[in-house]
């Protein structure tokens, strides 16, 4: 049996791994939930759907400088609170 696991390793991620994503999963709901409903809802679209700014804009029925401003300023807020939160880095 213990020839079988070291010719044949599960290709999937370990406990630890596992657990990794789990802890940087649950910082950026966190981190998520201080955004304006805008810049949650425009991130979604641009880096869950993959829209580009332009269709973001476009789905969201607003002005593109808009847009643009709150998945800049989104994106400035994620990191600064993941950087206060997992101070050495995730």
């Amino acid at each position: 049996d213990n020839d079988v696991v070291n010719t044949h390793p599960d290709p999937g991620p370990g406990p630890v791994e596992l657990l990794q994503r789990a802890v940087e999963a649950r910082l950026l709901q966190q981190c998520l939930g201080g955004l304006s409903a805008e810049q949650q809802h425009s991130l979604a679209l641009a880096y869950y759907q993959g829209l580009s700014h332009s269709e973001v804009a476009e789905q969201m029925a607003q002005p593109l400088g808009s847009v643009k401003s709150w998945i800049r300023r989104g994106l400035q807020s994620l990191k600064a609170c993941l950087e206060r939160l997992a101070p050495g880095g995730l």
